[in-house]
């Protein structure tokens, strides 16, 4: 078991945080702890562990940049006990540098990252929102009342993204079977309607297959067939003994 006791959790985390459901977000914590101490890793699903893949590369990151402050400033203790020559000898100098003392880092404290980092997570976000919105073209283009497109939000999209392409498929299967069994008098949700909220109740998890059946009257007389009679010509009939 690791000896660290912190680590730092960064808020970039939080878009990736926004795709996974409360569960899924306990598991991802758990996960991050359990990386940083040293303990074996939870059961995590597809969405969890792409979350938790980007902070570990974080992680990582930081814990290297860590290890050379403790090398540089352990070198810079050795230098320590040598005698002052004029103030400050060059190896004196040189070891502040490495505690950080250099004059790049008294001008403005800046966020503990590097260019790797924000470049790396620009490139996730793009990819995500790439990801999200190609998934929702071919949505869209699946949907039966394409009515309200714009109204589904960036963020609308993530989630579909993390629900899963084959899932949302499977759900817009099931809603416009329903459509063609009450077809005559239903009529479906706009798009934006069904992708904001509608898809819920088709999803695996939710769905309840529709059982309705034909309602068979108690009276077995309303299934005969209607006729039109002549009422005036049958009582003439009766009368006249035409009819047994």
């Amino acid at each position: 078991m690791s000896d660290k006791k912190s680590f730092v959790l960064y808020t970039d985390y939080l878009q990736h945080l926004e795709l996974l459901s409360m569960e899924q977000r306990g598991v991802f914590i758990t996960a991050v702890m359990f990386y940083v101490t040293g303990l074996e890793l939870p059961e995590m699903d597809g969405m969890t562990k792409m979350a938790f893949s980007f902070a570990k590369a974080q992680i990582d990151r930081d814990s290297e940049r860590y290890q050379k402050t403790v090398e540089a400033r352990r070198s810079a203790g050795k230098l320590g006990g040598r005698p002052k020559a004029n103030g400050f000898t060059e190896k004196q100098t040189e070891a502040k540098k490495a505690n950080g003392f250099f004059e790049k880092q008294t001008k403005a404290k800046k966020p503990d990252t590097d260019n790797d980092t924000v470049t790396d997570t620009v490139t996730d976000k793009k990819q995500i929102m790439c990801d999200a919105a190609a998934l929702f073209e071919r949505l869209w283009k699946l949907y039966p009342c394409k009515k309200g497109k714009g109204q589904v939000s960036d963020t609308q999209k993530k989630r579909l993204l993390a629900i899963g392409e084959p899932a949302l498929v499977k759900a817009i299967e099931r809603y416009s079977s329903e459509l063609q069994k009450d077809a005559g008098w239903r009529k479906p949700q706009n798009g934006s309607t069904f992708f904001n909220s509608g898809y819920v109740d088709y999803l695996d998890g939710n769905f309840v297959p529709d059982k309705r059946t034909e309602k068979k009257s108690a009276n077995r007389f309303h299934n005969l067939e209607s006729h039109d009679y002549d009422y005036e010509s049958l009582v003439q009939k009766i009368n006249d003994g035409g009819m047994t």
